[in-house]
């Protein structure tokens, strides 16, 4: 069976990089993050109502239509997940039963936000700090809890640096058993 890996994570953490990456490894990537409020479930043919809250999203529709969606060309899929929608340890739990590889990227929230700074500055835009942390504020205390430790995968190195492209695409595929 082709690996589903939903990846989640405070914003500067690097789901849009590493989920890019995979597709350029040929994963089937299914972009639900983004920093607008775009309805990004609906944009991808998923049911409009997932959009109003991350609690209503049918995991096992999800995980179904994700399976139909891989071809032979596919070496898997990626789900990137915006900041806001923080799935419960149960859903985490549930994902795993229906063969899906959950990731929790994670890191300190300085170099998070460092990293979300220098993004928002190459677009051309302004970083607004006090947005950031009340949108990612509640994500990083609830994925910091110790429900989340086995779902979790360090982002950054103990120097605040980005792990080498290989080695952190080496590192997620290792977590599907591939």
């Amino acid at each position: 069976m082709k690996p589903i890996i939903f990846l989640l994570g405070p914003s500067g953490i690097g789901k849009s990089y590493l989920s890019e990456m995979l597709a350029k490894n040929k994963f089937l990537y299914v972009h639900i993050d983004t920093d607008s409020r775009k309805r990004t479930f609906a944009a991808n043919g998923f049911p409009s109502e997932w959009d109003d809250h991350i609690h209503k999203v049918n995991l096992a529709h999800l995980v179904g239509e994700l399976r139909d969606r891989l071809n032979n060309e596919h070496a898997g899929a990626i789900v990137s997940f915006p900041t806001v929608h923080v799935l419960t340890p149960e859903m985490l739990v549930e994902a795993e039963r229906l063969g899906v590889t959950p990731v929790v990227l994670w890191g300190k929230q300085g170099n998070c936000i460092r990293a979300a700074e220098k993004r928002i500055e190459k677009k051309g835009g302004k970083f607004n700090l006090p947005r950031y942390e009340r949108l990612n504020g509640p994500t990083f205390l609830v994925y910091g809890r110790p429900e989340y430790d086995a779902f979790r995968v360090e982002a950054f190195q103990w120097d605040g640096s980005r792990y080498p492209n290989e080695k952190w695409l080496t590192r997620i595929i290792e977590r599907t058993g591939g």
